[in-house]
């Protein structure tokens, strides 16, 4: 399925996996187009320049390069079809996205961690630097079914400043994903339902009696009826709102749009239908009127179809009459005669001031002679 031009103006993203590869995908150009000053700046790559595996992620620590303080920002968002990094902490300029600087992402030398590195030459004290991969290499991905994403791991092949010890030890450093932040725990408050109140068993439905006199008294029992007249005269009928629900109203109170219920409804009219065209054969059978069976057959057939076209017709104009189609026509309809009857009476009723320009032709008929 290609991209939408709304999933365009929505593809930075503060998710860290990589689900899919649609953002590879090309797409029209008119999907980039400002029709309002309102509406965002999108940017993108070409399709050839898109990164397909991102190894800088939010969540990430990275710095940029050709900065001159050299801070090291964490990543708050990445839009994979303009290969931008939107970095916190950094000063961005105005109308860019959440107040976010954007950078491109080969600008970005991913944080590896601080390390302690040998003193100096006259220095006794080991030193602590921070350390950035200048390359970064990766395993085979590979497709995570239980988070339906790409999963790979990533190591730093080269770094800055070097390692100590890595020319001895030629390898590679495995650098973690950044790991998300969890859900914070609140305090229950006087609004907080308690664990054992919510698991307590607040309704016992009630047992039908089996015995059929009792039956016959139970159903005569009409809880709406004990409603209204509550309603109307609390004194005189009181109801008990504390009564369970009734059970044998399980029908009316179930879900009629269930799978299950919409496959019976649609068995049970391929069953009308083909009773309807059992029904047609029968009558055009039994009396052929010189025609052979098959034509007989065959004009039931025809009627069989023209009834269903007319039936399903008849269900249209139904439907759009309950969902206020044809109140909603005569509503018009009115309203367009009460503006014809208005535009009449302006007519009758126009007078027109005494102008200069005016001439009130003469009323002798000088033609007759």
């Amino acid at each position: 399925m290609p991209l939408t031009a709304a999933q365009i103006r929505g593809a930075v993203t503060s998710n860290p996996w990589t689900k899919d590869f649609r953002h590879l995908q090309p797409f029209p150009l008119s999907h980039l187009k400002r029709y309002s000053f309102k509406d965002i700046l999108v940017k993108a790559a070409k399709p050839k320049d898109r990164i397909k595996y991102w190894n800088i992620v939010p969540g990430d620590r990275v710095r940029i390069l050709g900065d001159k303080e050299g801070k090291v920002l964490e990543v708050a968002k990445v839009n994979k079809l303009s290969n931008r990094v939107y970095l916190k902490g950094a000063t961005a300029k105005t109308g860019q996205e959440g107040g976010l600087k954007n950078v491109h992402y080969s600008r970005c030398q991913l944080f590896i961690g601080d390390f302690e590195f040998p003193p100096k030459a006259k220095a006794t004290e080991p030193r602590t630097l921070p350390v950035f991969a200048t390359r970064i290499g990766t395993s085979n991905p590979y497709w995570q079914p239980m988070g339906a994403r790409y999963e790979w791991d990533r190591f730093a092949a080269g770094t800055t400043p070097r390692l100590p010890g890595a020319a001895n030890t030629p390898g590679r450093v495995k650098i973690p994903w950044p790991k998300r932040p969890e859900r914070p725990k609140y305090e229950p408050t006087i609004y907080t339902a308690k664990a054992e109140d919510v698991m307590a068993i607040t309704y016992h439905p009630f047992a039908l009696p089996s015995d059929a006199s009792v039956s016959a008294s139970v159903s005569k029992v009409d809880p709406e009826n004990d409603y209204i007249q509550s309603v109307l005269d609390p004194q005189k009928r009181p109801y008990d709102a504390a009564a369970p629900v009734e059970l044998h109203l399980q029908k009316e109170l179930s879900n009629p749009h269930s799978r299950a219920k919409r496959q019976a409804r649609w068995q049970a009219a391929l069953a009308r239908r083909r009773e309807l065209l059992a029904q047609y054969v029968r009558n055009e059978l039994k009396d052929l009127k010189g025609r052979t069976r098959r034509e007989a057959r065959a004009e039931a057939v025809w009627k069989w179809r023209e009834r269903l076209a007319a039936n399903i017709r008849e269900e249209k104009k139904r439907r759009w009459i309950h969902r206020g189609g044809e109140a909603a026509l005569l509503r018009r309809r009115g309203r367009q005669a009460r503006k014809e009857r208005k535009r009449d009476e302006r007519l009758r009723n126009l007078v027109l001031e005494d102008a200069p320009n005016q001439v009130i032709p003469p009323t002798t008929a000088t033609g007759t002679a």
